[in-house]
C-alpha cells in the first residue's frame, strides 16, 4: 500500500496467528511493529485449522499474501454434511447441509499455515523468550509505553497490543487483574482431537465421508471431521459434555487414551468408534471461553486487546480464527490512516477500535457456546432438526457475511471524530 513510514512503534505480545497476521497487515501499511513472544521458538501444532467465508475476505483486506500463504496448505472449499449419529440404521442420511464448494470453510493444518505466514515476517520483527509482565506508562503524552519481561529485560513502544490468546496477561493489564474477565470460564465441554491418515478413514467411513465434512449430532457429544494436508489426513474433533469441573487451572490440555474417548462417546455407532480407534495419541482439549466474564473493554490508554485475548470462544462455529483475521484488518485500517501520527490518535485508534469490534467478538463467545449445545442436543430444540437447522443457518448468515468493509469505516469514522473532539 506504500505510503511514508509511521513514526511510531507498536508491540504485538503474542505470536500465534493473530499476532502473526497483525504484524503482516502492519508492515503492509508502513506501520512498525514488534512481536513479543513467550515461546523460546515456533514449533507446528499438529491440529486442523478450520477458516470461515468471512476470514477469507478479511485476509485479502490484511494483506493477500495471508490468503495465498492460506491457498499454499487449504483445502478446496467444503460443505457441511450434518449427520444424526444417534441412529446407526440412518448414519448416511444427511439431516442438512451448510455451505457449498464455493462458499464453504476451509481446512488446514494449522502448523503448516503459520510456517508459510511466518515467511513473510522478518526474523528480526520477532523477539522470542519474552514473556510480558507488567506495563509502566507514563502518563505524559508523547512518552514511550515500558514493558516488563518475566526475564528481567525491557522494551519500549508507543502502543502495545495483546495477542496473547486466551490465557492473556495484557487483559488483566487492561481490565484489571481482579476482574472477572482476567480468567476465562470453563464451558463443561471437553474436545479429543487428531489426525487420521486418509487410506485409514477411507477404510472405516468410506471414500465419500472421510473426504467431505461430517459433523454428526448426539446426545451430549459431537463429532466434526474434515480433511487436511491436501486431502492426506482426516482431521477429527470429538466433542463431549460433562457436568464434572476440569482438574486442573493451569492446564487446558490432559492427557488421555483411545479407551477414555470411546467411553465419553458410546452413543455414537460402532462405525463411528472404529474411526475413533484410530487416533494414535490422545490427549483433551478443555474448552474455556470468556462467556461468563464478558471483557468489559478492549482499551485502556494506549494498550488494547485483539482477537483471542479479547474474546476467546469456544471452537464450535468454526470461526474464532476468522474473527481474528477480522480484528486484524480493522486495527491495521484505523493504525495506518493519515491522521494517526502521534500517542494521542493511537489512544483514539485503540478506543475505536473497541467499539467496533467488542460487540461481534461477545457475539461469537454466546453463539459458539449456543452452537456447542445445539450440537450435543441439549437445546428446547432437542432432536427437532427443522429448528437445528434454523438456527444453525441463521447463525452462518450473521457469521459469514459480516460486511467488514463497512466495519473498517464506521471505526475511522469515529476514530476521527474522536481527534476531532481533542
Amino acid at each position: 500500500m506504500g505510503g511514508e513510514k509511521k513514526p511510531f512503534e507498536i508491540a504485538i505480545i503474542g505470536g500465534g496467528i493473530a499476532g502473526i497476521i497483525l504484524a503482516i497487515s502492519l508492515a503492509k501499511r508502513n506501520v512498525p511493529c514488534i512481536i513479543y513472544e513467550k515461546a523460546h521458538a515456533y514449533t507446528e501444532l499438529g491440529v486442523g485449522l478450520g477458516v470461515s467465508p468471512n476470514a477469507l475476505r478479511a485476509m485479502i483486506t490484511c494483506d493477500p499474501v495471508i490468503l495465498e500463504a492460506l491457498e499454499s496448505v487449504a483445502e478446496p472449499p467444503f460443505r457441511w454434511e450434518v449427520f444424526d449419529g444417534t441412529d446407526e440404521a440412518n448414519e448416511d442420511t444427511v439431516l442438512f447441509t451448510l455451505g457449498n464448494s464455493t462458499t464453504g470453510l476451509r481446512g488446514c493444518h494449522r502448523g503448516q499455515f503459520l510456517t508459510h505466514l511466518l515467511k513473510h515476517v522478518p526474523d528480526d520483527t520477532i523477539h522470542y523468550s519474552k514473556e510480558l509482565e507488567s506495563i509502566e506508562g507514563p502518563e505524559e503524552t508523547g512518552k514511550r509505553l515500558r514493558m516488563i519481561f518475566r526475564d528481567g529485560s525491557t522494551a519500549e513502544a508507543d502502543g502495545i497490543i495483546g495477542c496473547d490468546g486466551i490465557k492473556s496477561h495484557t487483559r488483566g493489564i487492561v481490565i484489571g487483574h481482579d476482574h472477572a474477565a482476567t480468567k476465562c470460564t470453563y464451558t463443561h465441554k471437553y474436545t479429543y482431537r487428531g489426525l487420521i491418515p486418509m487410506s485409514q478413514a477411507v477404510q472405516i467411513l468410506g471414500p465419500d465421508r472421510a473426504r467431505t465434512s461430517g459433523l454428526w449430532v448426539c446426545n451430549d457429544a459431537h463429532i466434526v471431521t474434515y480433511p487436511v494436508a491436501h486431502g492426506k489426513m482426516l482431521n477429527l474433533v470429538a466433542h463431549t459434555s460433562t457436568t464434572e469441573e476440569w482438574p486442573s487451572e493451569t492446564q487446558f490440555t490432559l492427557p488421555a487414551t483411545v479407551d477414555d474417548c470411546i467411553k465419553d462417546l458410546k452413543a455414537f455407532s460402532p462405525r463411528m468408534q472404529k474411526a475413533i480407534q484410530l487416533l494414535k495419541v490422545l490427549d483433551r482439549w478443555a474448552l474455556f471461553d470468556l462467556g461468563d466474564g464478558s471483557v468489559p473493554t478492549f482499551a485502556k490508554g494506549r494498550i488494547c486487546l485483539l482477537g483471542d485475548a479479547a474474546h476467546a470462544s469456544t471452537p464450535h462455529q468454526g470461526a474464532g480464527a476468522g474473527i481474528c483475521v477480522e480484528d486484524a484488518a480493522v486495527m491495521a485500517s484505523l493504525l495506518a490512516d493519515q491522521k494517526v501520527r502521534d500517542s494521542t490518535a493511537i489512544e483514539a485508534a485503540f478506543a475505536a477500535f473497541d467499539a467496533s469490534r467488542r460487540e461481534r467478538g461477545q457475539w461469537l463467545i454466546r453463539e459458539s457456546r449456543r452452537a456447542g449445545e445445539l450440537y450435543d442436543l441439549r437445546t428446547e430444540h432437542g432432536k427437532d432438526f427443522d429448528k437445528l437447522r434454523e438456527e444453525i443457518f441463521s447463525q452462518a448468515e450473521e457469521l459469514w457475511n459480516f460486511d467488514l468493509d463497512r466495519n473498517i469505516r464506521d471505526a475511522l469514522e469515529d476514530m476521527r471524530r474522536r481527534l476531532a473532539a481533542e
